[in-house]
């Protein structure tokens, strides 16, 4: 009896080992394809840097460095070289902040993936890191990091923030959840053809001191015999899916003290997602909404 126990055992292990790397892979490919977008733009800026001007300037004075200030003053070609220095300066000085703000992201997506496989290294213990976090930023970061997704199928985001205070969060939890669900909200507009593509999020201080944020989409929508087992791990109703990304958001706002619930009205309906996270009773100040709506290309992605 004790053998028969120690390889239940020992299966039981194995089983919960594979799905937390089945999560791990699935959260850290969605990331991914963030780190890609970024790396792929910086190197595209890199080929095509009008900083090569800058051999040709110095290869064009030196065929002239023994007459240099009768070149410079007299030469047609010469008289041009300061307006086109200082124009070229400019260029370079713009490609220069691209290239450091995209490497910023990509700083921010690899640190994203690291928390995340840190996370996981002993799932006994539930590692949480709590900072004082802007949500709007918290947002945007998320967005970023789905850009390329969202863009691909012009995808209209709506953000409808409340003006929040600093507010005590796990923040690459709430991220791993939003990065899942712009992913999820992104598959559910891949089939819906009558309309315009629309992510929508807000974010507000509900109920005193919880932090509501919801993102709605409108595509496919759930069918009510879907909408029991939407949070199951394995459960999905796409083709190609695992069914681990909203299965590992739900143990994450869990983990949080929080919840995870979906509503959708039926099939081609859309959906809308609620993550409540608890707050201090302190911050149970109310605030005043701020609707923007912006194109996913001006910022900078079916159910799983």
């Amino acid at each position: 009896m004790s053998q028969v126990q120690t390889e239940l055992h020992a299966k039981s292990r194995q089983a919960g080992m594979a799905e937390i790397a089945t999560t791990v892979l699935h959260n850290v490919g969605n990331v991914l394809n963030s780190v890609n977008v970024s790396a792929e733009l910086v190197s595209s800026q890199m080929r095509s840097s009008k900083a090569q001007g800058l051999g040709k300037v110095a290869h064009l004075m030196s065929e002239h460095v023994h007459d240099l200030s009768d070149f410079l003053t007299k030469d047609h070609k010469g008289k041009m070289l300061p307006d086109y220095l200082l124009k070229l300066a400019k260029v370079v000085a713009e490609e220069q902040e691209g290239i450091i703000e995209e490497l910023g992201q990509l700083t921010k997506g690899i640190d994203h993936i690291k928390t995340i496989v840190a996370a996981q290294q002993s799932y006994a213990v539930a590692i949480s890191i709590v900072e004082t976090v802007p949500v709007p930023e918290l947002i945007d970061d998320a967005l970023r990091m789905s850009a390329g997704l969202l863009a691909r199928q012009e995808v209209t985001v709506v953000k409808d923030i409340a003006d929040l205070p600093l507010l005590p969060l796990d923040r690459h939890r709430v991220l791993l959840i939003l990065v899942n669900l712009i992913n999820n909200a992104k598959q559910a507009l891949g089939g819906a053809i009558d309309r315009s593509p629309c992510v929508t999020f807000s974010a507000s201080l509900a109920d005193g001191a919880v932090l509501r944020i919801t993102v709605a989409d409108n595509g496919n929508g759930i069918a009510p015999e879907h909408l029991a087992r939407i949070f199951s791990h394995g459960f999905t109703t796409r083709k190609d899916g695992h069914g681990f990304g909203l299965h590992s958001c739900a143990l994450a706002a869990q983990e949080m003290g929080g919840s995870l619930t979906v509503h959708s009205d039926g099939a081609g309906q859309g959906a809308t997602f609620t993550l409540d996270i608890p707050l201090d009773a302190s911050l149970s100040q109310r605030s005043t909404p701020n609707r923007h709506i912006q194109p996913v290309d001006d910022m900078s992605a079916t159910h799983e």
